[in-house]
């Protein structure tokens, strides 16, 4: 039980890591963009996610998101036997994106407003300008927050319990109940959130290195 819950923990991290990084940037775009109607939504969505628990988007899209869907698809997702993971893949992926925008959007003011103007210069289209000079910029200059909110989001898997995903935290608690040998099952589950995390802190630090990336010097806000 606790091997599955150690895979589908993986499954919903690399999940959401994917998906909240695409959304999030996504967001961080038509927040710096200078369309009024994309800088207002994208505006709206991180105030709206981002102040609401990431808990509370987990339960909206496991028991309120089937009923707003037509009663086909209401009835297929739930008796999907894999929907708790899918509803806490969505609900951490949305309550992620929200602060990966806001970490992205700090990194593209820290670009100097030359770079823009000099990829204007060139002919670059605003996709190409936003693809080739600025989001690489914004990647880079933000990488040590956003592998910290990469982690937090790591951590925040274990609130998929709460809709009965069967996680690691979920696993252990079954363990617990079926068995009574809690303290071993938590032990290896604490063991491997310690573990995983600190692979996660390595691989970042040592992108910080290959990257060549002054912490000291970037200034940013962390979500």
């Amino acid at each position: 039980m606790i091997i599955t819950g150690i895979k589908v923990t993986l499954i919903i991290l690399a999940a959401t890591t994917v998906t909240s990084l695409c959304l999030g940037t996504v967001i961080a775009v038509m927040r710096i963009s200078r369309i009024t109607v994309l800088r207002a939504l994208g505006t709206l969505y991180v105030e709206i996610f981002r102040n609401v628990p990431g808990l509370f988007w987990i339960l909206f899209f496991y028991f309120v998101f089937p009923e707003l869907m037509p009663e086909n698809i209401r009835d297929q997702l739930n008796s999907y036997v894999h929907y708790p993971i899918v509803a806490g893949i969505m609900g951490l992926t949305v309550d992620n994106a929200s602060y990966v925008s806001d970490i992205l959007r700090s990194g593209r003011l820290a670009i100097p407003h030359g770079q823009r103007e000099a990829a204007i210069s060139t002919g670059l289209s605003r996709f190409q300008q936003y693809f080739h000079v600025l989001l690489p910029q914004m990647f880079r200059a933000t990488l040590p927050p956003l592998g910290t909110r990469m982690v937090h989001n790591f951590k925040n898997t274990s609130l998929c319990m709460a809709i009965s995903a069967p996680e690691v935290t979920w696993a252990t608690q079954n363990i617990e109940s079926l068995t009574f040998r809690g303290i071993e099952a938590t032990t290896v589950a604490t063991g491997f959130y310690i573990v995983l995390a600190g692979i996660m802190v390595a691989i970042i630090i040592l992108l910080e290195k290959f990257l060549k990336i002054d912490v000291g010097s970037i200034k940013h806000s962390e979500a």
